[in-house]
């Protein structure tokens, strides 16, 4: 595993002294060095068993230890309240984990499974969203299981320290990117920041220019980019760029037409969007909140750059979807010597690189939140279109039944591609908050 070491995950282990502590403390023992391999691991060395232990690991979780999951691992058969009081107290992702017996066909020496199943239904009754995983960590598929619901609790957590600029409103007419700030709030623990369109109006009648990580512009039809439309892409990059530095964030939602592309002539917006994605902005064009929202939490899963995307037509014979948009990054690109700038410099032209990937949408539908996840197959098929994209091939069902259904149940018109199988993780953010997860 390669995780983040800066990231605290909790973990204790409860029981009841009349059990086997022996069985139990090393099972804790094993857990947490390979919990270690990956992430900075907080709570106590033994099995807790009495009120004195438990109280002194709840106060240092909610003090200077502060992890962002937590692991409440029944040892033993537990106390029924330790683990509610646990969960009531310490309010982050949690997962429940019992452990196999030593010697089922001798005795029982821990009783961890039934403990599991008097925990999980107190805390479903408690509505306490959680996660039971049962077997050993060194289980291949406990790993797979535990990974992928420690990373959704993880960004779940930190998406709580977010807050998405919004740099104007939607773009005119797209009522797919409606949004509702309060249910972004109170789900994600999210905020928003309104930031007028005028400050990058005010920072373009600076005039300044930043050559940005471009020195040459090959047009699309051939030769070199205008020298205009080379200085009107540096002037929007730099006017942007000074907007996002100066907000102090770095999620966005921007409404870049019609008003900020028709400033300039010719507007050069675009390419500048996908620059400042290559250097950590997430931004999402038309003013797409939920947009940006969905690439800030793939960003957290994956730790790569998403590209915001259409879907603008299917492939029966290659069982493809067709992806294209303006604004992507460069770094996206299949390979940088096919970059291409439209004359006007408002479009940029490259083919997405090939490999494994997962197109995703979290949606707004009848003031509440669902999940859309396609896992495709990027195909190394070069595109002929005046801006960024590529062929995704659907895995799991044909490119024409994944249309139809998004189609049918009325999904938004933008989605967001990561690179990897990312289905663990999302079905993982749905069992923490509740929010359902179609996946196709």
């Amino acid at each position: 595993m390669k995780e983040n070491k800066e990231l605290k995950v909790g973990l204790i282990s409860v029981g009841v002294p009349w059990f086997d502590q022996d069985v139990a403390k090393r099972n804790l023992e094993e857990t947490r060095a390979w919990l270690e391999e990956a992430w900075t691991v907080v709570g106590p060395s033994d099995v807790v068993v009495d009120n004195p232990a438990l109280e002194a690991a709840v106060q240092n979780f909610l003090t200077h230890q502060r992890p962002q999951v937590l692991i409440i691992q029944i040892g033993t058969f537990p106390d029924g309240e330790v683990p509610l009081s646990i969960a009531e107290r310490v309010r982050v992702p949690i997962i429940i984990h019992s452990l196999p017996e030593p010697e089922i066909e001798k005795r029982i020496a821990i009783n961890s499974l039934c403990g599991a199943n008097l925990t999980t239904f107190t805390l479903t009754e408690m509505g306490f969203a959680h996660k039971a995983i049962h077997g050993f960590v060194s289980d291949p598929t406990v790993q797979v299981q535990m990974t992928a619901y420690i990373r959704a609790g993880l960004v779940l957590e930190a998406l709580k320290q977010q807050r998405i600029g919004l740099i104007g409103f939607r773009a005119p007419g797209f009522y797919p990117c409606v949004f509702d700030e309060l249910l972004i709030r109170r789900t994600f623990g999210v905020g928003i920041d309104h930031i007028p369109l005028s400050e990058v109006v005010l920072e373009l009648q600076k005039g300044h220019q930043n050559p940005g990580p471009v020195k040459e512009f090959p047009r699309i039809e051939g030769g070199d980019l205008p020298a205009e439309s080379v200085e009107s892409i540096q002037k929007y990059y730099t006017a942007l760029g000074s907007v996002l530095k100066n907000s102090g964030h770095s999620l966005f939602a921007i409404k870049d037409w019609p008003e900020i592309m028709g400033l300039e002539d010719p507007g050069g917006i675009w390419p500048g969007l996908g620059w400042l994605l290559d250097e950590g902005y997430l931004l999402a064009p038309e003013g797409d909140v939920n947009a940006a929202l969905s690439m800030a939490i793939l960003n957290g899963l994956t730790a790569s750059t998403p590209f915001f995307a259409d879907i603008s037509a299917w492939d029966d014979e290659s069982n493809a979807l067709a992806l294209w948009h303006y604004g992507g990054a460069p770094s996206l690109a299949r390979s940088s010597d096919e970059i291409r700038y439209g004359e006007e410099g408002r479009e940029v032209q490259f083919t997405l690189k090939p490999g494994r990937g997962t197109l995703v949408r979290f949606g707004y539908h009848h003031q509440q939140f669902r999940i859309l996840a396609i896992s495709v197959e990027m195909l190394d098929k070069k595109v002929q279109l005046r801006r960024a994209g590529g062929w995704a091939q659907t895995v799991n069902q044909p490119a024409r039944d994944v249309v139809q259904t998004m189609l049918d149940d009325g999904w938004e018109h933008h989605v967001v591609l990561t690179y990897g199988d990312i289905l663990p993780e999302l079905r993982a953010i749905s069992r923490f908050t509740g929010i359902p997860l179609t996946a196709l």
